[in-house]
């Protein structure tokens, strides 16, 4: 097993020799070396097929699902080491590494998936899969991309064997990060936040190859299945991340999120009132007694409180449209309430959007002015002004975080009712982005966090208390509600509930998503959280949004959803094509527009329907 350990440290001391004296160039080309290793993996440890796997070993659910978990979240940390590790090398490298760096993604991603078509499924179950895996490996040998140890490996194997094969696997990452993070001392070209980022690679590989370990020992084909509480104690020993929400302990075991519960749904008829309506909600949701709950954890009476409400409105662009922010008048119902119960510090809080790099007056308060969300019930809080310094537990490349969320004694998400091209919905989660700075950054290709990642890593440790969906009297549907619906549905409905996953969940799959989880947010969510599903109890309407449109909801606008991803990271200008019809008097340009950029515009506006209002 130590075989192919030693032959990456041959690889190691060579590559050391050649680039003597030369500490960034050795950096750069461990760089290359390490992204490469890790889009392999993050290819070759996929959820679904380590489920399959899994699934084929006729395990105990229980047991099944701790495995699972332990898994997915070693693909998870796979995946955020590709996206660093690439981000590192666009943001720093000169025009050779980029290439080479884009070259040495693609290759990691076909030679995982060629290895995990050979070690997982057989020829029987995949025949042109395995003929192509075979082809694509043996030209790998080749040209000497297959360690000499792993190329008798390449072929069906035994999940214990395939752990086993991963131990070595993880410890010569874990020997790539170590030398990287010696070197990224050595240096003055990086950001010192790389160095920390380094060792916590390191730290993680390490953590992998002790749960490989423990999965090689507990499902070897000659042992009795393992005892589930057993299991769960080993993996969690090396992480509580790495075991399923029902095993942790502490906060991860304690944060809303996940929990499921109770989720409330209502919805409106045309001659209701929309205040009365939305009032009895909060009332029957159980905000009051939430309210006193939080006031008995903090040892604080009612009226010394922190809360802050967090709408969605950065993306409102023009007020003859409002289905892509949080109706005002709920806001203020909401806050009025809450001071009702005897909160005497209420702050609505937003961060702002992409748009602020294109248009003036975008502020969170030029845009909230605009919008008319203000009220005497709370004072208004822009969470750019209001970040501070943060070390998160998990995730990376993140440093930030609002000041007025992290404080809060009682966390409210206010989310709208939209669709998504990307995550089919989005709703109260997604309706967080701006509690931490920076999230548009997590949008492009020098990125170095992706922006799950961006967005879910300050709610585990800073999670929503309640959460509230704002579809009433407008909401945006279609190939890409989230930007603009100029001719928007009224579905009369909101929802309400403590875990604003499962609020999520249930609105998700009342907007035709018969699997919550094929959205990409919820789905990492998930893995992240726990899934809240079995736990989730639907009070009022349970039934889909009538004429819904879905951004997949037809054969053109689901392969326009297809291609939504790579256009917005590759093809947007950094998002400058993608923008609605900004009113023109209250968020004029920072530049006139060249009838270039206005054409492309105008043509992207028409292509995905967001074309108005004029």
């Amino acid at each position: 097993m130590g075989a192919i350990l030693d032959e990456f440290q041959e690889q190691l001391d060579a590559l050391r020799e050649r680039r003597r004296g030369r500490p960034w160039r050795e950096l750069e080309d461990l760089l290359l070396i390490a992204l490469e290793r890790e889009q392999l993996v993050s290819v070759a440890y996929r959820h679904d097929l380590m489920w399959r796997r899994l699934a084929e070993l006729g395990l105990d659910p229980t047991v099944r699902g701790i495995a699972g978990q332990a898994l997915a979240w070693a693909w998870k940390d796979e995946q955020m080491h590709a996206i660093y590790t690439r981000g590192v090398l666009l943001s720093f490298g000169g025009f050779a590494v980029r290439s080479r760096a884009r070259f040495q993604q693609l290759g990691g991603a076909i030679a995982g998936w060629a290895s995990s078509v050979r070690q997982h499924l057989g020829w029987r179950q995949a025949p042109v899969s395995s003929g192509i895996a075979a082809i694509v490996t043996h030209l790998g040998k080749l040209i000497g991309k297959v360690p000499r140890a792993l190329r008798r490996e390449l072929e069906l194997l035994s999940f214990a064997r395939f752990c086993e094969l991963q131990v070595d696997a993880e410890r010569t990452a874990s020997a790539c990060w170590e030398r990287v993070a010696e070197l990224g001392a050595a240096v003055d070209r990086l950001e010192p936040e790389a160095q920390a980022e380094f060792r916590r690679m390191w730290d993680d590989e390490q953590r992998h190859g002790e749960v490989f370990a423990i999965l090689a020992r507990s499902l070897a084909i000659d042992q009795p299945s393992p005892d589930a509480e057993v299991l769960s104690d080993q993996i969690r020993a090396v992480g509580e991340f790495f075991v399923p929400r029902e095993f942790r302990t502490g906060a991860l075991g304690d944060n809303p999120l996940g929990s499921g519960g109770r989720v409330w749904s209502v919805e409106g008829r045309p001659r209701d009132d929309k205040r009365g309506l939305f009032h009895d909600l909060l009332e029957r949701s159980g905000l009051a007694a939430l309210v006193r709950d939080r006031a008995t954890a903090c040892g604080r009476p009612v009226s010394s409180l922190r809360v802050v409400i967090k709408p969605t409105f950065m993306f409102g662009y023009d007020r003859r449209d409002p289905s892509v922010f949080t109706d005002p008048e709920l806001i203020d119902e909401l806050a009025g309430y809450l001071r009702e119960l005897g909160c005497s510090d209420v702050v609505v809080a937003e961060g702002s959007m992409i748009y602020s790099r294109f248009f003036r007056n975008r502020s969170v308060r030029e845009v909230a002015e605009y919008l008319g969300i203000a009220s005497p019930h709370f004072r208004l809080v822009d969470m750019d002004e209001d970040q501070v310094d943060h070390q998160y537990a998990r995730g990376m490349a993140q440093y930030r975080l609002s000041r007025t969320w992290r404080d809060a004694d009682l966390r409210i998400s206010f989310g709208k009712m939209r669709s998504h091209p990307v995550d089919l919905t989005h709703l109260s989660i997604p309706g967080l982005q701006g509690i931490a700075a920076g999230f548009e950054n997590s949008l492009f290709p020098e990125r170095q966090a992706h922006r799950d990642t961006a967005l879910l890593a300050p709610l585990s440790e800073f999670p929503p208390h309640y959460a509230l969906i704002d579809g009433y009297d407008a909401a945006a549907d279609g190939l890409i509600g989230i930007l603009a619906c100029p001719r928007h549905p009224r579905p009369r409905r909101l929802y309400a509930g403590a875990d604003a996953l499962a609020v999520d969940m249930v609105a998700t799959r009342h907007l035709g998503v018969r699997d919550p989880r094929r959205s990409m947010i919820l789905d990492s969510a998930c893995h992240w959280f726990g899934d809240p599903t079995r736990q989730t109890e639907v009070i009022g309407i349970d039934v889909p949004v009538p004429g819904w449109r879905s951004p997949v909801g037809n054969g053109y606008t689901a392969l326009l959803s297809s291609l939504a991803w790579p256009m917005w990271q590759w093809g947007s200008r950094r998002g400058a094509l993608f923008v609605p019809w900004m009113d023109p008097v209250a968020f004029p340009p920072f530049r006139a527009e060249n009838w270039g950029l206005r054409f492309r515009r105008a043509v992207i506006r028409r292509l995905v329907g967001m074309d108005g209002p004029r």
